[in-house]
């Protein structure tokens, strides 16, 4: 079967390193450059990891990260592991197109037959027996196909930071009075954390500064005293306002979606990765049962994954309602912005 993947991000790459262990050489489409990715904590739930484990890179990852929450056999319930760690891990000898953006759809009447990527080489038209998209929740492949997806904006913002303090913990969280959250994570690279709170614009959500982020977070979540003391700018504090997203069919003759294409997820959940890595897993021995029919493979795929998938969606926190409490209304430290 001649599968184009248009995405080589860890979804993207964990499909084709397992395709290519059932014999499939995948064309693997990635718009970013090389060396693009930046150092930043990643927490993979154990969701994926009999895909790693098939990939043939968890130990690899587990050895580079630290895990979160071991159980009584010494099983993590996630791993945090730096993202580029993760990306090289799953791309050793992996074939990536870089800098190739998908652009268009060919179609042989109803039915999807390859892409159009347009890159430093100029168009090209690559013949596709399966389009599978890996390219995150704002998938332009996705809607290229026609599969519809329900995006949904959350009631929530929230305030998140990364720094270079490496502290004694992989991961902490706790519930707010109103039931939003505050967490921690730790990494061999440094540490970073969230904050749930009201929707704001970027500019109030920031202007209270660097020290009253510092005195607040440490004071609701006292662990991570040392993660925002050593953070020296508000540049290392980011406001973001984070979207759900569904959809109800995640194949289309000749093309299907993957991970944060086909399921994105509230902040609280922490299953997007693991799920998305089980997405290909899944894939992968679909196309494997079926080399020479991706409706076939593709059919199989839903069927399997949506039992995992959707009681996940619906259970989503982030979609569950939430008392409103006034900024006034809450304890001092959980105000923000602060009051005088």
């Amino acid at each position: 079967m001649r599968v184009v993947i248009v995405g080589g991000g860890m979804v993207g790459l964990a499909l084709a390193r397992l395709l290519r262990g059932k014999g499939v050489d995948p064309v693997v489409l990635e718009r970013q450059s090389p060396g693009s990715h930046m150092p930043r904590p990643f927490m993979l739930g154990f969701q994926g990891f009999p895909a790693l484990e098939d990939a043939g890179v968890y130990d690899g990852l587990r050895a580079a990260g630290w895990d979160i929450a071991p159980r009584e056999d010494g099983t993590p319930v996630a791993i945090c592991v730096d993202f580029i760690k993760l990306i090289a891990l799953l791309g050793d000898g992996v074939p990536v197109a870089h800098e190739e953006q998908v652009v268009e759809l060919m179609r042989d009447g109803d039915r999807i037959v390859g892409v159009v990527t347009e890159g430093p080489g100029g168009l090209a038209e690559v013949p596709a027996d399966l389009v599978a998209a890996c390219d995150g929740a704002q998938s332009p492949t996705r809607e290229m196909a026609g599969l519809p997806a329900t995006v949904t904006e959350l009631g929530n913002g929230a305030l998140g930071f990364m720094g270079p303090a490496i502290i004694d913990r992989s991961f902490s969280m706790a519930y707010l009075s109103d039931g939003n959250i505050i967490g921690l994570l730790g990494w061999p690279g440094g540490s970073a954390g969230w904050w749930t709170i009201d929707k704001l614009d970027s500019e109030t959500a920031l202007a209270p500064g660097l020290d009253a982020f510092k005195r607040s977070f440490s004071t609701l979540l006292p662990e991570a005293t040392e993660a925002v003391g050593a953070l020296t700018s508000i540049d290392q504090v980011r406001y973001s306002e984070p979207r759900v997203l569904t959809a109800e069919r995640w194949w289309a003759p000749g093309a299907v979606i993957l991970g944060d294409a086909a399921h994105f997820f509230g902040p609280e959940t922490g299953v997007a990765a693991g799920l998305g890595l089980g997405d290909a897993h899944a894939l992968a021995e679909a196309i494997g049962q079926n080399p020479d029919d991706p409706d076939a493979a593709c059919a199989s795929y839903q069927l399997w994954r949506e039992p995992v998938v959707r009681p996940y969606e619906s259970n989503d926190p982030a979609r569950q309602p939430r008392p409103e409490i006034n900024n006034e209304d809450r304890p001092e430290p959980e105000r923000w912005p602060p009051t005088a």
